[in-house]
């Protein structure tokens, strides 16, 4: 869909949306709103850690899809009626559910509309990711980890091995000469002479997940361009395949995809769209039958 068109179709024309962040995620989303949408994205600095931290001091309370919502409602709640959109982001990191030995990043973007009275988000699962934690007992093994995750562009965090002090935890190092002293204060306090090392994946100290919020930024944006065809609001788009292209040998169904659903964010109304005119069979490889 061309930019002009996506600005001329947008309801948003003009408008403000408060995105919640302690960690600077309009760099990601701000410009591609303006450019989409037309709309200006306004940070609402509050402390987000309350909904959970990656390092553990503070669990999140229900699924990352909750915390975004959650967030969205706190913001609505402290700033009063007179704000009508608000935009929240949540990741968490782990290895891929299809590839144990592949980290992955799961973001989620959550967006409410109270003026139209409607919820909408997206989430993605990517491999582009420097999310790894090691334990490690030699400035040589810190720095080669450094170097593998990107430091000093991407923030580390160190903590000791093994100890009763749960506080003693360094967040944010972007600094060599920080690097080197914070590990030798790190493995003083360790029992058993080791330091935890890992990648600090809040998003204004890893530019790598700051580029994958914004992909789904635009994503989220092109949504929200789209009107449905039967309500006329926003948040039309494709919200899941269907498997089952029949094989071009054997007829069967297939693990292929079909067909794509279309749908709206407000109504129920839904439209199956064919990923192509001319691909209607799938590859014999595709075929559980040909290829058990």
């Amino acid at each position: 869909m061309a930019k002009n068109q996506l600005i001329q179709n947008s309801p948003y024309s003009g408008g403000h949306i408060i995105l919640v962040t302690k960690h600077a995620k309009s760099i990601a989303i701000a410009p591609i709103f303006m450019e989409k949408l037309n709309a200006c994205v306004l940070e609402y600095y509050i402390d987000t850690d309350l909904f959970g931290t990656f390092t553990g001091e503070i669990e999140r309370q229900g699924s990352a899809l909750e915390s975004a919502r959650k967030k969205c409602e706190w913001a609505f709640n402290k700033l009063g009626p007179e704000v009508e959109y608000v935009l929240s982001s949540e990741g968490s990191f782990g290895p891929d559910p299809y590839l144990p030995f592949q980290p992955c990043d799961h973001e989620i973007l959550y967006f409410i509309d109270r003026k139209r009275d409607f919820h909408f988000h997206l989430s993605c699962l990517s491999e582009k990711t420097n999310y790894r934690i090691s334990e490690i007992d030699s400035l040589e093994a810190l720095r080669k980890f450094a170097n593998q995750v990107k430091f000093p562009s991407h923030g580390l965090i160190l903590r000791p091995n093994v100890t009763n002090d749960d506080t003693r935890i360094y967040k944010g190092i972007t600094a060599v000469s920080d690097l080197d002293e914070l590990f030798k204060e790190c493995q003083r306090a360790s029992s058993d002479g080791k330091v935890r090392v890992e990648t600090d994946m809040r998003a204004n100290f890893n530019p790598t997940r700051m580029s994958v919020i914004a992909e789904l930024a635009e994503k989220l944006a092109e949504y929200l361009a789209t009107n449905c065809p039967k309500c006329q609001l926003p948040g039309w788009g494709k919200v899941r395949q269907q498997k089952g292209l029949p094989c071009e040998y054997c007829d069967a169904p297939t693990e292929a995809i079909k067909y794509e659903v279309l749908g709206c964010a407000k109504c129920d109304y839904e439209e199956i769209r064919p990923l192509s005119e001319s691909l209607n069979k799938a590859e014999q490889r595709y075929c559980g039958l040909c290829n058990p």
